[in-house]
């Protein structure tokens, strides 16, 4: 009986694995430091394949700090942890599609891989910016002082190691630097996989590490998927702590995962703005009038013949293609007698020749078209961004305002939350309606807010996945006053607030709507607490033939002590690639409780010495995936017997123990 892996990914076999699918003949055997033989990628051959664009020795550009070899390689490296459901900490926890994880992020992000990869199509987070004193992920790859400076490159002509600058921990020696961008690195990396293939990522950061973290951007993502770097206004005032200038903007990274098609990251207009860009009315559909003749000299019948052809006009207005008579043939000719041509080729104003009007001025005829403003669905109303954005919506004032009314405070629980107008623009740009928004430095969770809030407004069913550090509060903080312990406490206690308030303002316009108007739909408002931890199994690096025999029997049950069975069916999600919000229904049959999962895709039963007649009313659900414990089994016999009525009564399904 296969067991179910419980590791994340090995994500560096996997990359391996890529590798010799695209070269075979790069695969090679080698021998270990204990003698066995594994599968190696023989560099060499590799190689051979791709000729001088794998030579590494000469001089050339290239971005690097001291411990960014380990930060690399924390990215791909497997961890044996779980999230742990929290049911009673959750708003809607049967019915929300929306997730909210407490724990270090690159935990997160690797267990969340497993499931999401390739499925997340907006990110947005607002990392520490190194300021100083708000830097307080301690990752498990620190160097030693040693290794540091062989990997700084600090020695002299002749080649002693330079002690000098690495005396204390200050911005001047490198290290301030040095230990953001390892903290960065990997989790970029992983983001990155998390992203869809038309995937954007938002980055507020300040001038601290902007540069670096555009570097490393580049590097993870490509130069050329670099999309913008916006200045958002976040302090009008200025910062007057600054030594020179005045601070009063942070920067917006914006990068995609593969090339975008122009005007992706528009944003939608408001009903103010259609209205007056608009002003024409047909049928109830808003349009404008655009010259149909190409207004750019550069463009004519000396290069574009094709386009250079009569249309014919009456004189109430109205347009022909074909020549009559009774009717003033119109080229597209300039005032000062340039020939120059129409943006339609003949066939395009054939097919569209309702949309085109002429309109007498002077004494010549101008041939205009209708640019509606938007589609039959009315969505497609779209405004390209600018990259100055200085409205006082997005600043840190309107964010510290809105948080304290939230919260009925008039003391800071919170420094300098964003806004939730920013963080709406951001979410627009990625060009959500129905997708997953992930945002893991959450901080108080604006972005969460700004989801709930856009759906509430446009009739999106948009996700989130928010994902925090348990950092807890200064105990003479205000949060702490006010009976916040942790940043994770105020994160949630805020999606409950504006989640109840974003209700209550739909139930509220909806009482007032007039007769036939289309009420609005409460968002969904809840989210799944989860809490990252230890693996809910005993070792699972270990196998039997590491263990003392005696050891083999106290781990016959190798459940952790106090794991729930929730907690392992949580467990399972990621290798069976169930979303972690998937419904969960149970069934007692014979006294055990048998889940079904995300409607049969997992049947689990998790107790101690399940009897047949249970395994067979799991079978009969026919499911992709059927798990039970070790636990579960009285014996050998047992097992057999477990897979035989599956074999038997659904072959199709996947059985694995755990």
């Amino acid at each position: 009986m296969e067991k179910v892996e419980l590791r994340t990914a090995d994500i560096a076999a996997e990359n391996a694995a890529k590798l010799a699918e695209l070269f075979p003949d790069i695969v090679t055997e080698v021998l270990d430091e204990d003698g066995n033989v594994r599968h190696s990628i023989d560099v060499e051959a590799l190689k051979a394949h791709v000729g001088d664009i794998a030579e590494d020795k000469r001089e050339r550009y290239q971005f690097t700090w001291p411990g960014k070899q380990k930060a690399r390689a924390e990215a791909i490296r497997p961890i044996d942890k779980t999230m742990r459901p929290v049911p009673e900490e959750s708003v809607n926890w049967d019915t929300t599609e929306n997730l909210y994880i407490e724990g270090d992020n690159l935990d997160a992000l690797k267990i969340l891989r497993e499931t999401y990869a390739g499925k997340i199509k907006m990110i947005y987070i607002d990392p520490p910016y190194n300021t100083g004193h708000d830097f307080v992920y301690n990752d498990t790859f620190a160097r030693t002082a040693e290794e540091e400076r062989a990997e700084s490159g600090a020695f002299d002509e002749d080649g002693n190691v330079l002690d000098a600058a690495y005396k204390v921990n200050n911005e001047s020696n490198g290290k301030f630097h040095s230990d953001w961008c390892s903290m960065m690195y990997p989790r970029l990396v992983l983001a990155r996989d998390l992203l869809s293939e038309d995937g954007v990522i938002f980055i507020s950061i300040d001038d601290n590490e902007v540069w670096n973290a555009k570097r490393i951007m580049d590097e993870v993502f490509g130069q050329g998927f670099f999309i913008s770097c916006i200045a958002a206004l976040n302090n009008p005032r200025g910062r007057n702590q600054d030594k020179y200038v005045a601070t009063c903007h942070e920067s917006l990274l914006i990068f995609s995962k593969r090339s975008l098609e122009p005007g992706a990251v528009s944003i939608r207009k408001t009903d103010e703005e259609v209205a007056a860009d608009y002003p024409e009315i047909e049928n109830g559909r808003r349009y404008r009038l655009l010259e149909l003749r190409n207004t750019h000299r550069s463009f004519g019948k000396f290069n574009r013949p094709n386009l250079y052809y009569p249309l014919y006009v009456s004189e109430n207005g109205l347009v022909s293609i074909d020549d009559d008579p009774d009717l003033i043939p119109v080229y597209p000719i300039w005032p000062d007698g340039f020939e120059g041509c129409w943006t339609w080729g003949k066939e395009k104003s054939r097919q569209e020749i309702t949309d085109l009007v002429a309109r007498q001025v002077g004494d010549c005829w101008k041939i205009y078209r209708k640019a509606w403003a938007a589609s039959d669905d009315g969505k497609n109303v779209f405004k390209q961004v600018k990259s100055l954005w200085s409205d006082l919506e997005i600043t840190t004032d309107k964010g510290q305002a809105d948080f304290n009314s939230l919260f009925d405070a008039k003391d800071k629980l919170f420094q300098s939350p964003k806004s939730v107008a920013l963080l709406s623009r951001c979410i627009q740009m990625g060009g959500l309606d129905s997708s997953i928004v992930l945002d893991f430095f959450s901080g108080s969770a604006t972005t969460a807010h700004a989801v709930m809030q856009l759906n509430a407004e446009d009739g999106g069913s948009r996700k989130f996945i928010m994902v925090q550090l348990p950092e807890v509060c200064d105990e003479k903080s205000e949060a702490a006053k006010a009976g916040y312990q942790t940043i994770c406490e105020i994160g949630k206690e805020r999606i409950r607030r504006a989640g109840a308030k974003i209700a209550a303002e739909v139930e509220e316009a909806n009482a007032q709507l007039k007769l036939g108007e289309e009420p609005k739909k409460i968002p969904d408002i809840g989210f799944r607490v989860l809490k990252i931890d230890s693996s809910n199994f005993e070792d699972v690096s270990r196998t039997p033939d590491t263990l003392p025999q005696d050891a083999l029997f106290s781990l016959a049950d190798n459940v952790k002590p106090g794991r729930t069975p929730e907690d392992i069916l949580f467990q399972l999600f990621p290798k069976l690639e169930i979303p972690y919000t998937a419904r969960i229904d149970t069934f007692d049959i014979c006294g055990k409780t048998v889940y079904s999962v995300d409607d049969d895709t997992l049947v689990a039963c998790l107790d101690r010495e399940v009897p047949e007649g249970v395994v067979r009313a799991m079978a009969e659900r026919e499911p992709a995936w059927a798990v039970l414990r070790d636990a579960s089994f009285t014996g050998d016999d047992a097992l057999a017997n477990f897979e035989e009525i599956f074999k038997t009564l659904s072959p199709e399904t996947k059985t694995r123990v755990v």
